[in-house]
């Protein structure tokens, strides 16, 4: 929680310790990179252990798998962290052999902002279904680039790559269950991508996405609900919707589903403490107002109805069926080391500096020794 959203959940979190509970709430950030090495570390040498740790669903099963965690389920038994308490995908992303490693936190998901004024200019009616396909961002990128526009950004690439992979087919798994992206799909993602740069349409360095896009010169921004914050201060129309989508038959919507998993203390925790971290939890099913204003969606059902969050605009999500219906909350064991490797080797990928196949084949190797530890 080092973006946007870090001041939304700090307030959260500073609420709960004005209900003066029994156990009170510590809470530390750090950029993410830093926060799995040390959550490694910690964990194994038993010092500085914390409680609770939030993590992002796709890491649970590869916590798991590394005998890190410890079950929520003795201590959720009889208490209101129940499955029906909360939206199914967020559940089920928490489990790992049907015992539940993860509480569901907030659904921060990666979906898209578009320039509503640069939209009628130069693809008009493109939205007028709401949603934006590959084909109509190439239209778009051709019809803007003589002026400098942009139609497109990548700036977190593990999050474009994962969406685009699935709206083309792509499963995570081969047929024994084993993590699968050295395969044509992973390939035909990265020369789509390839392409949008080499025509002109993506901008160059993603970093520089959401400047572009504040100052009118990028139409279709890919970026998370969290950028709310920032893009709500923009000085034209704007629109929040779905990742780009390749087939209109086959919607696909990945979001994440954050997690509070029980870090493995050694030296074990007072029944004080364990009380402690459940009501922390059931507190947060119906008080995650402030966090939901940074761009989040819930993930616990008692949120649904509160009318701010229903007129928020990222509650789209949620509300529109055929876009709930889309949502897809990933805990592939192992897709974590994927999108490491490919936030790492995207841009080579796409600039053409690194052959995609053979890149690919190294990410799929790369991944596979990862889970043997």
């Amino acid at each position: 929680m080092t973006g946007p959203d870090a001041k939304a959940a700090k307030a959260t979190f500073d609420d709960y310790n004005k209900t003066n509970p029994d156990i009170k709430v510590k809470m530390l950030t750090m950029k993410k990179d830093t926060f799995n090495a040390k959550l490694a570390t910690t964990a194994r040498s038993g010092k500085d252990v914390p409680d609770i740790a939030w993590v992002a669903s796709e890491e649970v099963p590869s916590w798991q798998s590394q005998g890190i965690l410890d079950s929520w389920d003795k201590l959720i038994k009889g208490t209101k962290l129940t499955k029906d308490a909360y939206l199914p995908a967020a559940w089920t992303a928490g489990q790992v052999d049907n015992s539940q490693y993860g509480i569901p936190g907030t659904m921060g998901t990666w979906v898209m902002y578009y320039n509503k004024d640069l939209v009628d200019k130069y693809v008009p009616g493109a939205m007028d279904d709401g949603i934006a396909t590959f084909e109509e961002i190439e239209k778009a990128g051709a019809a803007a680039k003589a002026d400098g526009v942009y139609s497109y950004a990548n700036s977190w690439p593990f999050q474009n790559y994962d969406n685009l992979y699935l709206q083309m087919g792509g499963k995570w798994t081969d047929e024994n269950g084993n993590i699968s992206v050295d395969n044509d799909t992973s390939t035909k993602v990265f020369e789509e991508l390839k392409n949008l740069l080499d025509e002109g349409y993506m901008v160059p360095d993603g970093k520089e996405a959401v400047k572009l896009f504040m100052n009118g010169k990028l139409i279709f921004m890919p970026e998370g609900t969290w950028q709310l914050s920032t893009v709500k201060d923009a000085k034209f129309e704007w629109g929040e919707t779905t990742v780009p989508q390749w087939d209109l038959e086959n919607l696909v919507q990945c979001s994440g589903a954050d997690q509070y998993v029980i870090i493995r203390n050694k030296s074990g925790r007072s029944d004080e403490k364990l009380k402690g971290m459940v009501a922390f939890m059931e507190w947060l099913q119906s008080n995650q107002l402030e966090m939901l204003k940074s761009g989040a969606n819930p993930s616990a059902k008692a949120m649904l109805d509160n009318s701010e969050y229903a007129s928020m605009p990222q509650s789209f999500l949620l509300k529109q069926e055929n876009i709930a219906k889309s949502v897809n909350v990933i805990n592939t064991p192992g897709l974590s080391y994927v999108n490491t490797e490919v936030d790492a080797r995207a841009w080579d990928m796409i600039t053409g500096k690194a052959n995609i196949k053979q890149t690919m084949q190294d990410i799929q190797k790369i991944a596979e020794q990862k889970m043997k530890k």
